[in-house]
């Protein structure tokens, strides 16, 4: 795409959508900026076409493909609504933040300090988010295993609550990925966010395990002002 550009894809969903939940996404964190050529957006279910790259493009998965119970895990939150609750009343929030900021004054572009990550901010019922925001790991998630990625584990990671309550874990991989994707999620009674760091080059000069608490804390912050 040429500087400037929006990718053209249609939003799948069906009618519009509470403009409130765009206004809840991050756009910036530190000197990594939501990505210009897909900006922050909100699908409302159903979606008719599940093969659209809408969402996609605005999420990321790890390659693990394994029971369908760890895809909440492994593929993320807006699989998991694709899924089992693509339905009238839901509602998600999706958008990356991927791109770094030049420095001041240049174009050049700096091993960035804040990680790139993605961000979902989902509504619905009381019942999907309970469902959705139960953090109790399927012990036949614990382990993963991939002909064609290797191994690894999902391994909880103590973060502060947020909400009403919040959890986070890892993936590791083996190999050349250490670890593939660094994770948490909030929930309250009107909403569930999750944001997902991936493993990444250039680096971040910061640890991407405490850079995720403090993510969190800012898209929590945002999302209560936009959405009281």
């Amino acid at each position: 795409m040429k500087r400037g550009q929006e990718d053209k894809t249609p939003n799948p969903g069906s009618g519009a959508g509470d403009p409130r939940l765009v206004a809840a996404l991050l756009t910036r964190f530190r000197d990594v900026r939501e990505w210009s050529y897909v900006p922050g957006a909100v699908v409302a279910l159903p979606v008719a076409d599940l093969e659209s790259t809408f969402i996609p493009l605005r999420q990321i998965s790890t390659p693990f493909v394994g029971p369908e119970e760890c895809d909440k895990w492994t593929a993320g939150m807006w699989f998991e609504v694709l899924r089992r609750y693509n339905t009238a009343g839901a509602q998600m929030a999706v958008t990356a933040i991927t791109e770094s900021v030049p420095n001041p004054g240049t174009q050049h572009l700096r091993r960035p300090e804040g990680a790139g990550f993605h961000e979902a901010i989902i509504t619905g019922s009381p019942d999907m988010l309970n469902r959705l925001g139960d953090p109790s790991l399927p012990a036949r998630c614990r382990h993963l295993s991939d002909a064609d990625v290797g191994s690894g584990d999902i391994q909880p990671i103590d973060v502060p609550r947020l909400g009403e309550r919040a959890w986070a874990y890892r993936i590791t991989g083996s190999g050349k990925v250490p670890i593939w994707h660094w994770v948490e999620v909030i929930q309250t009674s009107r909403y569930l966010l999750e944001i997902r760091i991936p493993n990444q080059e250039p680096r971040p000069r910061a640890n991407p395990a405490k850079l995720l608490p403090q993510i969190a804390q800012e898209a929590y912050e945002k999302a209560e002002a936009a959405l009281h």
